[in-house]
Formats: structure tokens, sequence, C-alpha cells
């Protein structure tokens, strides 16, 4: 009996850890998108290196936004030189592929992300279409900046929920 009550606890306790770490997308968030060409290795590979590069200049442009609706201004004024960073992305790396950058409301599938459901609809975003648009695409979120809480971690351990907490707070308050 009692090996089976400290069974209990030790699932109880992982449960409620697990529900107090959940990263929730705030609604005032805004998402990038980038959906690649399409599944061949290569067309992969370039939608990730250029989300990786896009990624860190448009964190960098949405670095001192006080809230999302600055957020917004900055990026919808910055849409020519965003499209500028990816032409040079693309001539620097001698890739021949058209894209699209989209800047408002646009669509994004059901995902599922670190253990929660987010339903389809039209989302607050900066969306980069490459080429055909037939690829699997990558996703984070801009701001609150939760695309810099991913960079680089292989695992959910106890510092990377604490920033990601930290981050959340910072910009949902």
């Amino acid at each position: 009996m009692k090996k089976i009550l400290i069974v209990v606890a030790i699932i109880i306790v992982v449960l409620i850890s697990k529900e107090e770490n959940e990263i929730i997308i705030p609604n005032n968030a805004i998402r990038f998108r980038v959906v690649a060409n399409s599944n061949t290795l290569e067309d992969q590979s370039i939608k990730n290196n250029i989300a990786k590069y896009i990624e860190s200049y448009v964190i960098d442009l949405t670095s001192d936004a006080k809230s999302s609706e600055e957020a917004k201004d900055i990026l919808l004024s910055n849409h020519k030189t965003i499209e500028n960073e990816v032409e040079n992305y693309m001539v620097m790396n001698n890739i021949k592929m058209n894209y699209e950058v989209s800047i408002g409301r646009n669509y994004f599938p059901s995902k599922n992300y670190r253990g929660v459901k987010y339903d389809a609809g039209f989302y607050d975003s900066i969306v980069l279409n490459l080429g055909n648009k037939q690829g699997i695409n990558w996703w984070c979120v801009m701001y609150p900046p939760l695309c810099l809480a991913d960079r680089d971690t292989k695992s959910t351990d106890v510092e990377y929920t604490t920033l990601t907490k930290e981050i959340l707070d910072k910009y949902t308050k």
C-alpha cells in the first residue's frame, strides 16, 4: 500500500509540474512562419537557415517594443527592409527562388507546440513563403520573443521554463 501511495504521489507531482510549465502563447502574440518551397532536403535546409537569419533580424528590430501593438507597427513600417534582408540572404547564398513576405493577419494551420494544441486561424504574424509553398513550415513566436527560448534548446529543463515564464511575464503585463 505504501508503494502505491508513493507512485500516486509521484504521478501527481509530475502532472502538476507539467501544467505549470506549459507554454501558452498569449492572444496578443506575433508569430513568425516560414513555409518551405517543398519537402526536399535542400528546400528544408534553405527554410531552416533563412528562418534563423530573418528571425534574428526581426527580433533585433522589435527588441525595444513595449507592446505587441508597438511591435506590429515596427514590423509594418519595416516591411520593405525585411524583404530586402530576405533578398540579401537569397543573393548571398545563391538561392534562386521566388519569395513573399506578408505582415499582418495570416492563416496558420493547427499546431501542437510543447504539448499544447493551437487552433488553426488567422493570427498577427510575419510569414515568409518560399517558392511553391508546398513544404513543411517552421514557426515560432516573435513577440513575446519565445523564439529566443527555443534557440539551441534541446530539452525542457527548469532553466528553460523559468526563462519562458520570465519572457511571458515581461511581455504580457
